[in-house]
């Protein structure tokens, strides 16, 4: 896929094209729409560097009470 977005936007924003997608990426995180591994992708770079990108744009990573549930189990069954 291909986004286009038109000059006067991106000059108005002062973004890069990296930090455009970067943006995008955080954006679809917090939205719950991607995972820190597909973001990872979408940046050209790991879900580990990824996550450490999040702080830059104020987002922390998605974790809940489900997802401590989840890691409590599959430590019991370890």
């Amino acid at each position: 896929m291909n986004i286009n977005i038109i000059n006067e936007v991106a000059e108005k924003t002062g973004l890069t094209e990296k930090e455009m997608l970067e943006v995008l990426a955080v954006a679809l995180y917090k939205l719950k729409k991607i995972n820190g591994v597909q973001g990872g992708k979408m940046i050209g770079s790991s879900e580990i560097e990824f996550h450490g990108l999040l702080g830059k744009y104020g987002q922390f990573v998605n974790y809940d009470e489900d997802d401590l549930d989840t890691d409590l189990d599959n430590l019991r069954d370890f």
